[in-house]
């Protein structure tokens, strides 16, 4: 005997089908997915520093809430050198109200990081949200770098140039002298 959904119980398998799927948009931003490369030459910086103070406000116009992040640097990769940098991020927490880009690189003080930057209008951002952090571990010795890439999906475009979701590849442990090595090659030249 053939089995035939009522209307309203599809209705209901839609509807929760719905939700389900949007929640998992909602802690997930997708970004096309950056080679090394890629990630280096769309910045103008990249920079090994040290995460210092941080404040949030709200933006000029009083629609978005942003955090400035003050940034020692340590070592300047790639651009201008530089000793001190101000990132700018969407996000924060001000007057007890709270805003966030799932995605974004999360820093705090005291963080060892290199950073891929992009410069307009003499502010620096994240070239690609968390893409562009690598977080530097020098507790075992060798340093080494990770990203953390837990709240991104990811698109690649397929031979017909369509963009489609894709697995993230995770990193593989890198030693923060490689991945020093491989921007300035990208770069052109010797620091």
């Amino acid at each position: 005997m053939k089995q035939v959904l009522s209307f309203p119980r599809s209705l209901f398998v839609a509807a929760v089908l719905m939700v389900l799927g949007q929640a998992a948009l909602v802690h997930a931003t997708v970004v096309v997915a950056l080679s090394r490369a890629e990630l280096t030459q769309r910045s103008a910086r990249v920079v090994r520093a040290t995460v210092g103070a941080q404040r949030s406000m709200w933006n000029e116009d009083h629609s978005q809430i942003i955090t400035l992040t003050t940034l020692q640097v340590r070592e300047t990769w790639r651009g201008a050198p530089a000793t001190s940098l101000t990132l700018r991020q969407f996000g924060g927490e001000v007057d007890g109200i709270a805003s966030a880009i799932p995605g974004d690189a999360h820093l705090s003080p005291g963080q060892d990081v290199v950073l891929f930057l992009r410069e307009r209008n003499g502010a620096v951002f994240l070239t690609s949200l968390a893409q562009s952090a690598y977080l530097v571990d020098s507790s075992h010795g060798t340093p080494t770098v990770a990203r953390d890439l837990s709240e991104l999906s990811f698109a690649t475009r397929n031979a017909n140039q369509v963009l489609q979701l894709a697995e993230a590849a995770s990193d593989a442990n890198e030693t923060l002298s490689h991945l020093r090595a491989d921007v300035i090659r990208i770069s052109g030249g010797a620091r």
